[in-house]
């Protein structure tokens, strides 16, 4: 669970690990405060050549303290938030760039500025701000405090969150009234029920938010399209990034699921990606959303992207390439509310607001924003059966994308597929892989993937609005092919069908992309292959993690099992108890979740008065326009091959045969006791 107390290192009057901070020894705190305050420096007004990703929070009765760090230690940053009014943020970062005993030197004098108080204590390390959030009296603190490798791509980090802290703001002798507050400790428990050690993920130099196509074309195709859906943590950081005009202090986090395995196939090895994106506009629990809102943002919202490269002798390939497919909901309103525990398949509703599909409009419009055309639609729901509850989705659906492509031209017309998948799972006769796979590759054939051939030399130009452009230099080989268009998949709760679905056109895809790496010489990829049971894992593990956050139990695997040969009795019992599981999580949780999820986005806030969730008049989501960007623009770093950028921060780590420029946590270090290997400075002792 979250720790919400102070641990017992708070007390000890521990600082820096040992590489660390500046200030001049002559300088007392409240002179310092002063001066920097005169200079009217802005920290963002300058663009640093470096992130931080290690950090240390220290307090004192009227202020937090931040000390963040580079990953070579080279580079110190502080950062003070106010403490003397909780239910507001304050926050000031000192504008210089400090050297490591500089640093000590400012905490040392802040210490003893603050001796009669109780001094400077050390609270927590960390990884990084997940964001400020505020129930009914104060705010909150969220921090990494352990972090995991996920994988990386030419040196670029991914991680995700091990474990995570919540600090109240207020001194601990204002929190008797924090422990005390029925309606404080409601929603602070609420909240635990959205677990961020549940498969968020987050990376200090690659923007993960965004696919690999619109990270390194040279067109930025998603130039009117939202680009922050998949940053669950945007309302939460948006306070300190819209202070500080910085990202340095906080993380992006991204919610599904991220894989890395490495592969071989006829003595080439390869690097296999598969990142799944949760949209966070219009997301929740099963019962809770489904089909679209007003705006045509559809529930359970996902992307798919499958990245592959070559490993070569450990160094930094020329080419890479992705695969990009979609799945959500059915882009109309509908839903299904359970009316008893013993109903395990409530009926479903058909609104009437589906209208003249203006919603489902929007909604296809919005992915023509995001993945241009053409759009593919595989519907899996069940047809067979004209009296089947979900028939009538079927059909609904069918009316609305036939009404819509009257108003479409010709090259823009949307494509819709359909295929009852479970009546061909309880066909003996019929091939399940086949089935889809003929979609699969009609569907590709139109699309393409993406692939990009890496140019030895990548020069950025930053432009008025913080944007960035491709300029390549003399290097004229280098050459992106891009992916034009999407697949957009789903069933009834876009999570079992609709996943074995994803697995056969990403199977049909690998083919592709290991014959354009040249890994292969044929573009196919038999479901026999051991490949394929490879990547068969890897889309089952995604399921689960999926399903789980969408439903509240693993995906059911029965068509995977049928292919293994293992759907026999034991596995069908597996698969009831996961529906049992299923509908108790939807019962009785969901409710509740729901709510944590509303209040973790911004959705909704407790009142101060009666402690009560209302909806927020000014939602976050309805046009906000900050977003993750930060100005900064690195002119003299080392650059790998790879070209990455967004509206993100822009970091490029030299990677060579020793590895990447990062740190990782060494085995057996505790990472309270000492930040990666790096020991804790104790300056009471001497003092």
């Amino acid at each position: 669970m979250v720790e919400l107390e102070r641990s017992e290192e708070a007390v000890n009057h521990k600082f820096l690990p040992r590489e660390e901070i500046g200030l001049e020894n002559d300088k007392n705190n409240n002179d310092y405060n002063d001066l920097i305050r005169e200079q009217g420096e802005c920290s963002s007004s300058s663009s640093p050549s470096y992130y931080l990703d290690k950090f240390t929070l220290y307090e004192t009765l009227a202020d937090f303290y931040m000390i963040g760090r580079d990953a070579e230690g080279k580079n110190w940053r502080v950062m003070k938030i106010g403490r003397s009014k909780p239910s507001e943020l304050d926050f000031y970062e000192y504008p210089t760039t400090y050297a490591y005993e500089e640093c000590q030197t400012l905490l040392r004098n802040i210490h003893e500025n603050n001796l009669l108080t109780g001094g400077l204590k050390i609270v927590a390390n960390c990884y990084g701000i997940i964001g400020f959030i505020k129930f009914v009296k104060s705010y909150y603190i969220l921090l990494v405090t352990e972090r995991g490798d996920s994988g990386k791509m030419y040196g670029h980090q991914f991680y995700s969150v091990v474990k995570y802290k919540m600090i109240p703001i207020c001194h601990t002798t204002a929190l008797k009234y924090m422990y005390n507050s029925t309606k404080e400790n409601r929603y602070k428990k609420l909240l635990q029920l959205l677990d961020l050690r549940d498969n968020f993920f987050f990376s200090y130099t690659y923007p993960l938010m965004h696919r690999l196509q619109h990270n390194l074309s040279n067109q930025d195709t998603e130039q009117s399209c939202d680009k922050t859906m998949f940053v669950w943590n945007e309302y939460l950081t948006l306070p300190i990034r819209d202070c500080l005009k910085s990202t340095l202090w906080t993380v992006a986090l991204i919610h599904g699921f991220v894989k890395q395995v490495q592969l071989s196939t006829g003595g080439n090895n390869f690097f296999l990606t598969l990142i799944a994106r949760r949209s966070c506009r219009f997301a929740g629990t099963r019962y809770e959303k489904r089909g679209i809102n007003k705006d045509g943002q559809a529930a359970n919202d996902v992307e798919i992207e499958q990245i592959v490269w070559q490993d070569i002798d450990g160094k930094c390939p020329t080419e890479i390439t992705s695969v990009v497919q979609n799945r959500a909901s059915i882009p109309l309103f509908w839903s299904q509310k359970p009316s008893s525990f013993f109903n395990l398949k409530p009926d479903i509703l058909l609104s009437e607001d589906n209208g003249c599909y203006e919603a489902t409009r929007l909604h296809f419009q919005n992915l023509q924003l995001r993945y241009g055309m053409p759009i593919v639609i595989l519907n899996l729901v069940k047809t067979s059966k004209k009296k089947h509850r979900e028939y009538i989705l079927h059909q609904e659906f069918q009316k609305a994308v036939d009404s819509i492509k009257k108003d479409l031209p010709e090259e823009d017309q949307l494509e819709f597929l359909s295929l009852d998948l479970d009546a061909v799972f309880q066909n003996q006769d019929a091939d399940e892989v086949i089935e889809v796979k003929h979609m699969a590759v009609a569907a590709l054939e139109k699309t393409g993937i993406f692939s990009c051939q890496m140019p030895q030399s990548i020069n950025f130009k930053a432009s008025s609005d913080l944007s960035y452009t491709w300029v390549n230099s003399s290097d004229s080989n280098s050459s992106c092919k891009e992916q034009k268009g999407i697949l957009r998949s789903n069933c009834l709760d876009s999570l079992d069908r609709t996943n074995f679905a994803q697995f056969v056109y990403g199977m049909v895809s690998l083919g592709l992309q290991l014959h354009t790496l040249g890994i292969t010489e044929s573009k196919e990829l038999d479901c026999q292959n051991p490949l394929a049971f490879d990547l068969m894992n890897l889309y089952q593990a995604m399921g689960d993690a999926l399903s789980q956050q969408y439903a509240g139990s693993p995906a059911h695997h029965k068509i995977f099992s049928k292919i293994r040969g293992q759907y026999k009795m034991a596995t069908q019992f597996q698969e009831f108890m996961k529906s049992i599981q299923r509908h108790c999580s939807n019962s009785f949780t969901d409710i509740s979740k729901q709510q944590a999820i509303d209040i973790f986005l911004g959705h909704c806030q407790p009142e101060s008065d009666s402690g009560e969730l209302t909806p927020r008049r000014n939602n976050l989501y309805q046009g906000h326009k900050c977003g993750w960007i930060n100005s900064i623009y690195l002119n003299n770093l080392t650059r790998c091959n790879i070209c990455i950028y967004s509206g993100f921060e822009r970091l490029w780590l030299e990677s060579d045969d020793s590895g990447p420029l990062h740190l990782t946590e060494r085995s057996g270090s505790s990472q309270h006791q000492s930040q990666e290997g790096f020991p804790m400075v104790d300056f009471s002792a001497g003092s």
